[in-house]
């Protein structure tokens, strides 16, 4: 996944809000979700596209931005051979 450290946190904060039934915990961990979701929308990923170009696309559509992957992307050499 793109984001681990947001995902943990969020993660954590879920935890929380079930082990101490808190319907305030998860509006947090729902608010900190849609804050960094609009930040790295609008924000970091456009500068990752403009400083790495069609590298980071082609990460970008390979790699989910918050559920890990269940197998490991490869991305592909720059002979077209997979790495």
């Amino acid at each position: 996944m793109r984001n681990p450290m947001i995902s943990a946190v969020i993660t954590i904060l879920l935890g929380e809000a079930l082990l101490l039934g808190s319907w305030t915990i998860a509006a947090l961990a729902l608010g900190f979700l849609l804050l960094n979701t609009v930040y790295f929308v609008f924000s970091e990923e456009p500068g990752l596209e403009k400083r790495f170009g069609e590298e980071y696309v082609e990460y970008k559509a390979n790699v989910p931005r918050w559920v890990p992957r269940m197998t490991p992307w490869q991305p592909e050499a720059q002979t077209g051979e997979p790495a």
